[in-house]
């Protein structure tokens, strides 16, 4: 999940995403789910915490 009022655009996620399923489209983060791989680096790397998985389902959802 995203929590867009914590998020404040840095791209952090982004750049380690290694199936680029992150993007910043008009400064919010947004999530390709059909791309993501569940590697759970864009979660590790948000300096804020801004970013979890949805339980039992293993995915982040816009």
């Amino acid at each position: 999940m995203i929590d867009q009022d914590l998020c404040y655009s840095c791209g952090a996620c982004v750049a380690v995403c290694p199936p680029d399923a992150l993007f910043l489209r008009d400064i919010r983060l947004t999530v390709d789910q059909a791309t993501c791989t569940d590697c759970n680096r864009c979660v590790a790397m948000c300096p804020v915490h801004a970013l979890s998985l949805i339980p039992h389902e293993g995915r982040i959802a816009s």
